[in-house]
């Protein structure tokens, strides 16, 4: 008897497991939905991010910016960016304007930069023998963590470089 309870048990639990998980999942899912348009309601207006330091080979890129996300999935980023050069003891300065899309998936803030550019503002005759703007392609894809997000402050972990931005929207 005890053999015959226990298999039924067994066989119960088989066939209730896939269920059982399959719900998990489509539970997880809608709570990954909620949340991924919780996030993208709050994400809408304009942010102030604090500046940005990153090491990119024998250089110091320092990026100061805004950023502004819009109900239409369409998003602008401006600023200045700031490449140090200390060996060749050269700082060029450039002022940036990119536009793009955006979209929140799986808690993840994904980016796509359409267009990009840039003025060299600390030396503008440099704009006539060197473009930067040329040096970016076209459509370039960016995801990152969303660590918090609330109605005035963001905080994002680049998913590439790992690096950490923290915005106050304006």
């Amino acid at each position: 008897m005890k053999k015959v309870l226990f298999t039924a048990l067994v066989s119960l639990s088989v066939m209730f497991v896939p269920y059982s998980s399959s719900i998990a999942q489509s539970n997880k899912m809608n709570d990954l939905t909620s949340i991924d348009q919780m996030y993208s309601s709050k994400l809408v207006g304009t942010w102030n991010c604090n500046p940005v330091e990153m090491e990119v080979e024998d250089a110091t890129v320092t990026m100061k910016g805004r950023a502004s996300y819009f109900t239409n999935k369409r998003s602008n980023t401006f600023g200045t960016m700031i490449i140090d050069y200390p060996k060749e003891k050269i700082t060029l300065e450039y002022d940036y304007f990119g536009t793009g899309t955006w979209e929140i998936n799986n808690k993840k803030l994904v980016e796509i930069l359409e267009d990009i550019k840039l003025t060299n503002i600390s030396h503008p005759y440099m704009n006539q023998s060197f473009n930067m703007t040329d040096m970016f392609p076209k459509n370039i894809s960016a995801s990152s963590s969303i660590i918090s997000l609330s109605q005035s402050s963001m905080t994002l972990k680049e998913d590439t470089e790992g690096v950490i931005f923290t915005c106050s929207k304006k």
